[in-house]
């Protein structure tokens, strides 16, 4: 009994001993480190953190985009143009790690790995590029912080103002207003025609008429006076 007792109790401490030691040796493990890609026109100061890490793609020394000095460049250069130009990457593409730094007074230009930097009098801020293998310890950013672009609502109102002012001179066509002509009505107006006696002299009138005519004619001359008597 007793033998069976402490074999017992020998395998509770060893199932005990074996849960501990897993949550050891998972914390042994390190963590990933995630690199986020950039394309070949992302300048350093686009990017709100003074130290990360990025994959640039390929083929981004045909894209010409500007770099300005040489090892240590303005933060508006493009950051694959420049880890190709210091030779921490190939056209390729590849890992980079950027560190930011404090402006300079004049930045030198020079033609390195096939990009050519320009020259820049002065700049508020500056970067340098590294080959893309962290520290032992290190992680950096899986993700990256962007500067919002500053807001252009008072150019664009302005604009908006100008685009207003002249648009007014502009004269509008007229809109085509359709005049519809009245059918034509026919009014039938009957006029009834009062009738009209018109009285015909019969022959005999006609013959007396002539006959007074004729006596009064023959009172003045003799000639007729003669007719007028034999008629009768």
């Amino acid at each position: 009994m007793i033998r069976a007792s402490l074999t017992a109790i020998c395998l509770a401490l060893l199932l005990s001993c074996a849960c501990l030691a897993k949550p050891n040796g998972s914390k042994n493990k390190k963590p990933k480190q995630v690199v986020p890609a950039i394309e070949c026109d992302v300048r350093a100061g686009k990017i709100n953190l003074p130290e990360f890490i990025v994959k640039c793609p390929a083929h981004c020394k045909e894209t010409k985009q500007q770099v300005y000095g040489t090892g240590v460049f303005a933060s508006i250069s493009s950051i694959c143009n420049a880890a190709i130009h210091s030779g921490v990457i190939t056209n390729s593409g590849g890992k980079v790690i950027v560190r930011k730094m404090a402006g300079q007074n004049i930045y030198k230009g020079s033609n390195s790995n096939g990009v050519r930097s320009l020259s820049l009098p002065k700049w508020r801020e500056s970067f340098a590029v590294s080959v893309g293998k962290p520290k032992k310890g290190v992680i950096y950013p899986s993700t990256l912080d962007y500067v919002p672009s500053r807001p252009t609502y008072v150019k664009t109102s302005q604009k908006e103002d100008k685009l207003v002012t002249t648009a007014l001179p502009a004269t509008t066509a007229p809109e085509p207003t359709t005049t519809t002509t009245p059918e034509p009505t026919t009014t039938t107006t009957t006029t009834t025609a009062a009738p009209t006696t018109t009285t015909t002299p019969t022959p005999t009138t006609k013959a007396r008429a002539a006959a007074h005519k004729v006596r009064d004619a023959g009172s003045s001359h003799p000639y007729l006076a003669h007719v007028a008597a034999s008629s009768k």
